[in-house]
């Protein structure tokens, strides 16, 4: 869901608020009309769903135990306790068991992600793990976990494990001092030995990892039958000679020895290992045609990749403190702005190559003037001297050749990647190709309302000055639902209302739980505005909305519930019903809504 990017500030992206401490979004309190006289607090319900509580929360929600686990035994109790540790109960186990009061925590997460299980299913990710990532068993754990969920949800998975921490902490230890010029590698001979038995080692903690089965008492308790039950590895991961390379060879004077660059890789394969629901490993090692093996990058491994096999996502786990001050969406007009506005920038001290500010501005003009914008910003060499994050550079290459997403993920917030996939807000930044012009897209959405007289007609001109009050939901350029908020101002009694207009979903996924995401999307942007109070004017729709604690206040032309500017303008030949709800205020500790768009 989204505001229009065409009416953001100066065209870049929108700003990201504070970030709480455990990155969770806040769903809004709803409350009914009826509070106008007494408010009824339904409470906010917060979810965060990590893929190891999620599993285990599943079975003893299935199956819990028959009866109550006995009482310690009596003794004495540590000096710092008065009393004996509570014994655990029918729903809460000393295994981590779910707990009777996150009973409802636990299903309104699978009712909130249960469009985008279905959204995903069957979809292929490329998720490149840095050696930052790769060389931290905890994270690791963690992520791979969550990358096995994400095969067991139907999603085609190919892993992009990075060496680099790896092969500099190795080459210290033999006393060989780690090389790189303008951010690339000197891969010598020596060096190379050590780049290989690095790969071989993040390959096989990979596979370790992915090859956890979950508990034998679990498998038991679930599964039918006496017969014998063989334990396998839980998933099959296949890897092999997938990336084809060349030599780097001698740039400006400069052997790079043993790096290589990608020449493509080996689509088909690729694709073929995924139908057949294998997990596709790929190493930082490619392979020439003449037999040699070549030290790549791994950003560069995984844009080929997903470029090759037209990927819906292109996945960067990080621990860059840069990354995680982007916001929530970065359209790729603001991301390229931000490319090119680098070049004017001094290169950090730890750069390689020095430059003064008056000179990287000189360069840059040279640059613009010599070369097109887009052969500059597709230039990974160019990004690289520059000291800019290689993740975010190689996410704008690759939404620039045909990726439809592309996110960079905080590899220190457990659960991250499912959050972003599976919750509404998501985590991280999402980063992805600008959206078509919503005018054209809305005008065909709202027509079949406005022909039955559901809608008021609203002529190209309205619509286009209405244009920064949408909100639209979409779906690979496809706009599958819009929505104004139009704030009002406010009452006689001082209460600030909204009203929200020409909602409306596309039929052909209308049940599939968009509506709710964008009304309660709406809610959250509406009390971020300091709105109190949403209303809406009907005459057809009330039934959808009244379930969604909206109450009905009677004629709408004389409402004294609305701004009486407002009623001015209600037709009464039309007998519009007013729809009301009051909203709870923000709390300072809210996080606001999300730009997340579509899948």
């Amino acid at each position: 869901m989204h505001r229009n990017p065409r009416f953001s500030p100066a065209g870049k992206a929108p700003e990201r608020s504070p970030v709480q401490v455990d990155h969770r979004r806040t769903h809004p309190t709803r409350t009914s009309v009826s509070a106008l006289s007494s408010r009824k607090d339904n409470g906010a319900s917060r979810v965060h769903a990590e893929a190891q509580s999620v599993a285990s929360s599943a079975s003893h929600v299935a199956s819990a135990p028959s009866a109550p686990a006995p009482a310690p035994a009596p003794g004495p109790y540590p000096p710092s306790s008065s009393s004996p540790p509570p014994a655990p109960t029918r729903y809460q186990s000393q295994s981590g068991g779910l707990s009777r009061d996150d009973f409802f925590k636990f299903v309104q997460f699978f009712r909130q992600a249960s469009p985008y299980i279905e959204g995903h299913r069957g979809r292929t990710f490329v998720i490149v793990l840095p050696g930052t990532v790769t060389s931290d068993p905890k994270v690791m754990r963690s992520v791979m976990s969550d990358i096995a969920l994400l095969h067991g949800l139907g999603v085609q998975v190919v892993i992009i494990p990075g060496t680099g921490v790896q092969i500099d902490e190795a080459l210290i230890e033999k006393n060989m001092k780690p090389m790189y010029i303008h951010g690339y590698r000197i891969t010598s001979r020596e060096t190379m030995k050590v780049v290989i038995e690095a790969a071989g080692n993040v390959r096989t903690a990979c596979e370790q990892y992915l090859s956890k089965g979950p508990a034998i008492p679990m498998i038991r308790r679930h599964t039918k039958g006496d017969g014998e039950i063989h334990f396998q590895p839980a998933l099959r991961v296949v890897s092999g000679n997938y990336i084809t390379t060349k030599r780097r060879g001698i740039i400006d004077g400069i052997d790079y020895g043993c790096s290589g660059e990608v020449r493509f890789v080996l689509k088909n394969d690729i694709k073929q290992q995924l139908i057949n629901n294998n997990i596709v490993l790929l190493s930082n090692l490619g392979f020439t045609a003449a037999g040699e093996v070549l030290n790549c990058n791994s950003y560069e491994i995984g844009l080929h990749t997903a470029v090759g096999l037209q990927a819906d996502k292109l996945i960067f786990m990080h621990k860059d403190k840069y990354l995680d001050e982007l916001p929530t969406w970065l359209p790729i007009s603001s991301a390229q702005d931000m490319l090119l506005d680098r070049l004017k920038v001094p290169l950090p001290s730890s750069s390689p190559q020095k430059a003064t500010p008056t000179e990287r501005v000189v360069a840059a003009q040279r640059l613009l003037a010599t070369k097109g914008r887009d052969d500059i910003i597709n230039n990974l060499d160019i990004w690289s001297v520059s000291g800019f994050p290689e993740a975010l550079s190689t996410c704008v290459v690759a939404c620039q050749k045909g990726v439809k997403r592309a996110h960079l993920l905080p590899a220190d917030m457990d659960g991250s990647l499912l959050l972003s996939l599976y919750s509404r807000d998501g985590a991280g930044t999402m980063i992805s190709t600008d959206f078509f012009e919503d005018l054209d897209g809305i005008q065909l959405l709202l027509a079949p309302l406005e022909n039955a007289g559901v809608f008021v007609k609203r002529s190209r001109d309205d619509l286009d000055m209405m244009l920064p009050e949408f909100i639209v939901i979409e779906r690979e350029c496809k706009l599958l639902g819009c929505a104004l908020l139009v704030p009002l101002g406010t009452t006689d009694d001082g209460t600030t209302v909204a009203e929200i207009g020409a909602f409306c979903i596309d039929p052909s996924v209308r049940g599939s739980g968009r509506g709710d995401s964008m009304l309660d999307y709406v809610e959250q942007e509406a009390r971020r505005m300091g709105i109190r109070r949403l209303v809406l004017l009907t005459t057809r729709t009330a039934d959808w909305f009244e379930q969604r604690e909206f109450i009905l206040m009677g004629p709408a032309a004389d409402s004294e519930f609305i701004p009486s500017t407002r009623r001015l303008r209600i037709k009464r030949v039309r007998n519009s019903q007013l729809f009301a709800k009051d909203l709870e205020a923000a709390q300072p500790t809210d996080a606001s809504p999300g730009k997340r768009i579509g899948f």
